[in-house]
């Protein structure tokens, strides 16, 4: 069971399936061959316009095919056995294949297995005639119904009747074939034959009577085609419709069919129609005359249509109509005799004529009394002639729908539809009407729906009285007759192109143009309050948008310089610490020890010899510093916390007085540089020094080495090693 939805998904997927997959449609796929997985319910199959050149084997197992299309392949033959088990078949359609002779058909066996075989399609192929096979049957189906042979370039029938062998035949159709002449179609069976547009020029008289159920018989655009004359007419008493249109008929010569209906002969070359033409064709009941060259006819000429209905005689060359030739058909309700030479409407009489068509015949003149004469008129044409007047009082009392369009009208009065009463449809359109109506006109008439007044030459006279109120009746509800839009004025110049209303509108409504000026005025100041308002509007977001810009550039201003200040303290900070966390360039040497240090000799040379060391221009650039006075000497040891070198220098002031101007600093040196040397290790030595020697205090040494010292951060040095602080 999976298999087998797989094979009809793959199908579908190919082809074109209906929702219960009974319809597959496998056209213009380039198959060679029937694809499989096609399932045996399906009832039509259409595999044209493909590559297949073999009729497919395997198509005997859809045994519920109802239609199979096969058509514009490339068949050339068909076995005996093609459409074996095919029983439920109806519809076989080989159109447009490649057959040449009847023979590759295999015609007297093949359809036999197709027991239900209704229509068989085998047109576009090379048959090129239509004989006896040696003595066979062309083709043999006792249940065909219709057999289609056009475009098979036939152009012969002759031997044996090909249509012998299909007992039960109804339609026939050979159009489009070279066909010269119709010979031995004989069937008892046979409705319908169609060959238009062959090369038919003669059909034998008694051809016809071998068709005995024939009902339907068209050979149009057959152009060479001609009846047979009066003496050797053709006969069928069973044909009911007969189409011989665009041929080359002189005469009608219908008097052997007997029991037509409907015959169209238009096209033809009938020049006049004699007395009794249709005497025989009594159930006549529609006849087609149109493009011919009919120049007269009797007042006889159609009796004996006592059933016609529609007669159409227009596109002819008829000047006269005989008065009493429309009493002879009785039943008769429309005629057309356009596009003849009509020149008037005379005194025509029908007593069951409804539609009466005389446009295009360049009529000019209508009697007073020219419709007293058709009691059942109800339409009539009058269209594209060439009639300037109308006469008063033109009767009729059954007269609903009256068209006098594009003619050359120009006036009318209150008397010209006064004897239409049941008028409800009238056309002017295409006249040459200058001056309103009046509805007065329209007083009889209180059927008149449809008023169509269009393309005229309005001359429009909006202070006229009589113009608005027309224009009311013709436009208002509840019987609307015309639309306004289709009222154009052609005059004044000023009004030109314009329809009434837009012309007369402020004339007809003078309180409208009042209060369209107050409008205008309260339009125009609503205008320049609304322009006021979007001005103050539009400056008042201005200014919101200006001072948010300025509060965002001043808080950006703002945060610019609060970083700036930030960055400035980070950077004191930074080097504030970088200069409490460098090392004291005197701590990167081990002082020497209290031995050592009482052991190292004196130095024979004061340190101030130190600054002799330099060049003269240092000494003379040193020699203009200014030096600090003794209390911003004092203020500086007091501030770098060297307190033992200030009682130092005032000991040595009160106990040597003779060594105070030796120790004298020279006043080239500034004051910073003075403190310097003050806190050198060699200042220190020499003033122990000179206390040991003179007054041998010791007392003053100890108590200057236990004086408590600053504590110094100092970096990079070892603190295992003694330091100077620690003596």
């Amino acid at each position: 069971m999976q298999e087998f939805y797989e094979r009809t998904n793959e199908i579908c997927f190919l082809c074109t399936c209906n929702t219960d997959r009974t319809s597959v449609d496998c056209s213009n796929r380039g198959l060679t061959d029937l694809p499989t997985g096609i399932d045996a319910k399906v009832t039509k199959l259409n595999i044209s316009s493909n590559d297949i050149s073999t009729f497919p084997e395997n198509i005997f197992k859809l045994n519920n095919l109802i239609s199979l299309d096969i058509s514009n392949n490339q068949l050339k033959e068909l076995s005996e056995n093609a459409l074996q088990n095919l029983t439920s078949l109806e519809i076989l359609n080989l159109s447009k294949n490649r057959f040449e002779s009847w023979l590759s058909l295999n015609p007297n066996e093949v359809l036999k297995t197709a027991t239900n075989l209704k229509i068989l399609d085998l047109s576009g192929n090379k048959f090129n005639s239509m004989a006896n096979l040696a003595n066979q049957e062309l083709l043999i189906s006792p249940s065909l119904e219709t057999l289609i042979l056009d475009n098979c370039e036939i152009d012969s029938i002759h031997g044996r009747s090909p249509l012998s062998g299909l007992n039960n035949i109804n339609v026939l159709k050979m159009n489009h074939n070279p066909l010269l002449r119709i010979q031995n179609l004989i069937s008892p069976t046979l409705r319908s034959l169609y060959i238009s547009n062959c090369q038919l020029s003669y059909i034998n008289h008694n051809e016809l009577s071998y068709l005995p159920s024939l009902v339907y018989l068209k050979i149009s655009h057959n152009y060479r085609l001609q009846l047979p004359s009066s003496a050797n007419f053709l006969f069928s008493s069973s044909l009911r419709y007969l189409d011989i249109s665009y041929c080359n008929i002189f005469k009608p010569n219908l008097f052997g069919f007997p029991n037509l209906r409907k015959v169209i002969i238009n096209h033809n070359m009938i020049r006049y129609l004699r007395s009794n033409e249709f005497i025989n064709n009594t159930k006549l009941e529609y006849l087609d005359l149109s493009n011919n060259n009919i120049g007269s006819f009797k007042s006889d000429t159609f009796r004996g249509l006592t059933m016609i209905r529609y007669l159409d005689l227009s596109w002819n060359e008829i000047a006269q109509i005989p008065e009493d030739s429309l009493l002879e058909m009785p039943s008769l309700t429309q005629i057309k005799l356009a596009r003849n030479y009509l020149n008037r409407v005379g005194h025509i009489k029908s007593t069951s004529l409804s539609v009466l068509d005389l446009s295009s015949c360049e009529i000019s003149i209508i009697g007073k009394d020219s419709l007293e004469g058709f009691p059942s008129l109800v339409d009539l044409d009058l269209s594209h002639n060439l009639l300037s007047h109308i006469p008063d009082s033109i009767s009729s009392n059954t007269l609903k729908y009256l068209n006098l369009n594009y003619n050359r009208l120009s006036s009318v009065s209150n008397y010209t539809f006064f004897m239409l009463p049941r008028l409800s449809g009238l056309s002017v359109i295409g006249n040459r009407f200058t001056n309103i109506w009046s509805r007065t006109f329209f007083d009889s008439n209180p059927y008149l729906d449809r008023l169509e007044l269009s393309d005229n030459m309005w001359r429009c006279d909006c202070t006229d009285n009589n113009m608005f109120d027309f224009y009311e009746y013709i436009t208002l509800e509840p019987n609307k007759k015309d639309e306004s839009y289709n009222l154009i004025c052609n005059s004044p110049v000023t009004f030109i192109g314009q329809t009434w209303l837009e012309a007369c509108y402020f004339v007809w409504n003078p309180g409208e143009r009042v209060g369209n000026a107050d409008n205008l005025i309260w339009f125009i100041i609503v205008m320049i309050v609304g322009l006021s308002l979007c001005i103050i509007l539009i400056n008042t977001i201005r200014r919101s948008m200006n001072r948010r810009l300025a509060a965002m550039q001043t808080e950006r201003e703002r945060q610019v310089e609060e970083a700036r200040d930030r960055l400035r303290q980070l950077r004191i900070r930074a080097e504030q610490e970088a200069l409490c966390n460098t090392p004291d360039p005197r701590d990167l040497i081990a002082p020497p020890s209290y031995d050592e240090a009482l052991s190292m000799p004196k130095l024979n040379v004061s340190c101030q010899s130190l600054n002799e060391t330099g060049t003269g221009k240092t000494k003379r650039r040193r020699g203009r510093r200014k030096t600090k006075s003794s209390g911003d000497l004092l203020e500086e040891t007091d501030r770098n916390g060297d307190v033992p070198v200030l009682d130092d220098i005032e000991l040595a002031e009160t106990t040597y007085d003779k060594n105070k101007r030796r120790r004298r600093r020279n006043r080239r040196y500034g004051s910073h540089e003075i403190a310097e040397l003050d806190q050198s290790p060699g200042a220190r030595r020499r003033r122990m020094s000179e206390y040991n020697t003179e007054d041998d205090s010791v007392i003053e040494v100890e108590a200057e080495l236990e004086r408590p010292l600053r504590p110094r951060i100092r970096r990079f040095s070892d603190e295992n090693q003694p330091r100077e602080s620690d003596f």
